[in-house]
């Protein structure tokens, strides 16, 4: 299960999807308020405006600090895709990326490969400043080895 927020900049130009900015996706264990709450709070800034569907899940977020408005999708006439489109679409694109990069998904992989997705997603606009961004992330993250790569999550 992979959890996904998406930072809406600005309204876009009329009769046009609003501008996205900023993605979070985390590859996490369920569903639960407990867990939702906690991808939240690590990704998203307080007292932020979050838009979701009409998921139990999602109760206790102005409880939390953030404005929340609930959308139950089965109640609506527009299915989920039509309203919260940078969600559906930023979906489709990490599907696209696992099946086109990786070619085969696997669980021990999983939260790594969502990862370099959501890094590439969020610097899909750096472009001139790539090199020196690479540069840096790998001067600053630790190696893993051959064994570590394969290693069962278990074994890691």
């Amino acid at each position: 299960m992979v959890a996904v927020a998406v930072e809406h900049r600005g309204p876009g130009k009329p009769g046009k999807k609003p501008v996205p900015g900023f993605a979070a996706l985390e590859v996490i264990p369920d569903a639960a308020t407990e867990t939702l709450e906690k991808f939240l709070a690590d990704k998203v800034k307080p007292s932020s405006h979050i838009l979701s569907d009409g998921w139990h899940g999602y109760r206790r977020l102005k409880q939390k600090g953030f404005e929340h408005t609930a959308t139950a999708v089965s109640k609506q006439n527009e299915p989920a895709h039509v309203l919260f489109p940078w969600v559906h679409i930023t979906l489709s694109n990490l599907k696209r990326f696992l099946l086109g990069t990786h070619h085969k998904v696997e669980q021990k992989h999983l939260k790594h490969d969502v990862a370099e997705f959501n890094y590439r997603l969020n610097r899909r606009t750096m472009e001139p400043d790539l090199m020196v961004r690479l540069l840096r992330a790998c001067i600053c993250t630790q190696t893993i080895t051959y064994k570590q790569l394969v290693a069962t999550p278990e074994q890691a």
